[in-house]
């Protein structure tokens, strides 16, 4: 029985060429990520002013990557917009998210969920005025939405300076929920006594 030798095509040869390509890439960023020390990484991120990536899962990316296909086609769903602001705000990617709960909010969503995470979100992109009026919607919609009236209290001590007004914020919070208390534990109604003093 003969051998016969398999003749590869034109565009075979291309893709196996591109795939070693790839791979030769890839396997050479994660050697010389791993090879340097996680401390000189955050340092050189932090000396060139540029944020840390986001730590996203696999099936976060994956999700991601499917809203985004899904909304290439379906632009006006409203309902997938707001499961990408929710993924972005999950993932730290601020102005993804900021894009994403707005172009919901364009389509109608009057949600003080959402306008309550757009504001958390612009926070976090360094957005304090901005974070102020969404909380304010989200309070027009729901007076007593207390993570609003929260994060509203939280903008207003620590990136404005205006004790007077988080204190009247968390105030109005505790009169909804006597025993609300911070992330950590501490009781909140503690710490509007020492605001007021």
């Amino acid at each position: 029985m003969a051998d016969t030798v398999r003749k590869f095509g034109k565009g075979e040869l291309i893709t196996a060429v591109v795939i070693a390509l790839a791979a030769g890439f890839f396997a050479g960023t994660v050697v010389m990520e791993l090879r340097q020390p996680a401390g000189a990484r955050v340092q050189a991120e932090a000396a060139s002013g540029a944020a840390p990536a986001p730590e996203v899962s696999g099936a976060e990316a994956a999700r991601i990557s499917e809203l985004e296909i899904s909304l290439a086609t379906k632009p006006g769903d409203s309902g997938l917009w707001v499961e990408l602001g929710n993924l972005y705000f999950d993932t730290h990617q601020a102005a993804k998210s900021i894009t994403a709960y707005e172009k919901a909010i364009a389509l109608g969503v009057k949600s003080p969920d959402v306008w309550t995470d757009l504001g958390i979100m612009q926070r976090e992109a360094e957005l304090p005025q901005k974070a102020l009026a969404s909380f304010d919607t989200a309070l027009k919609l729901n007076p007593r939405h207390e993570n609003a009236l929260y994060n509203k209290g939280v903008v207003l001590l620590h990136d404005t300076g205006d004790k007077a007004r988080a204190a009247e914020a968390w105030a109005r919070l505790i009169e909804i929920n006597p025993s609300a208390k911070t992330p950590d534990g501490r009781p909140l109604a503690g710490i509007v006594a020492e605001l007021k003093k």
